[in-house]
């Protein structure tokens, strides 16, 4: 997961200098990478499952390769013949290796630095309606962390609204997020108030509850 992790650990770099100076935001910076290292495994394995179900074993060794020869093409920092390859996976319609390859297309273009189109990539999938949800919401919500930097805060909580409460799996997230994304646009008193919600989300996972207390400390001073 390194490889994964080092993609995106760039994604919050260029936030606006008043909030760098905030305490809130030295505590994102300190948990960012865990929680998208965490997110990104899941994405990795849930797709990579879903590329097993769809092709007989001779179609899965071909696809699969074709895969890692992409990958290979990103660490060798062979942008080009990278995108290449995982746009040939993306067109390989009902493979769940065609919906991983989109999903690295927008994390090479975050890995280069390019983190509007990344957000505008990962966004696009998530509108796209003949994914199943989990790989859409998982799309919102990494066109979100991309696009913290270049987006108006309140636009970025608005896209993410749809997955606050109720049952989505990634509501817990989205909370985190939009929390964040309240505070960037400068409304305080609703980051404050989401991240209390989170901290108190019996149904949220132990190290994200504790964050969210620690960020409630910090928007509360």
């Amino acid at each position: 997961m390194a490889e994964d992790d080092a993609s995106v650990s760039n994604l919050f770099k260029e936030i606006d200098e008043e909030l760098r100076q905030d305490k809130a935001t030295r505590l994102w910076k300190q948990y960012g990478n865990t929680l998208i290292g965490a997110i990104v495994a899941v994405v990795i394995c849930v797709a990579g499952y879903e590329g097993w179900k769809a092709y007989d074993l001779s179609k899965r060794e071909e696809i699969s390769a074709k895969y890692a020869n992409a990958l290979d093409l990103v660490q060798q920092q062979n942008f080009t013949e990278a995108e290449k390859a995982f746009k040939a996976l993306s067109s390989q319609s009902g493979s769940g290796y065609a919906t991983l390859a989109r999903m690295q297309e927008a994390a090479l273009l975050a890995d280069q630095g390019k983190h509007q189109e990344a957000a505008e990539q990962y966004f696009l999938i998530a509108q796209n309606g003949e994914l199943d949800s989990v790989f859409r919401d998982m799309a919102l919500i990494l066109g979100a962390m991309n696009g913290l930097d270049s987006m108006d805060g309140a636009e970025i909580s608005r896209r993410l609204q749809p997955l606050i409460g109720g049952t989505n799996p990634w509501r817990h997230s989205a909370t985190e997020l939009q929390a964040f994304a309240e505070a960037k646009a400068g409304n305080k008193a609703k980051a404050l108030e989401l991240v209390k919600n989170l901290a108190d989300d019996a149904s949220a996972p132990a190290g994200m509850r504790q964050r969210a207390a620690e960020f409630a400390k910090a928007y509360a001073d």
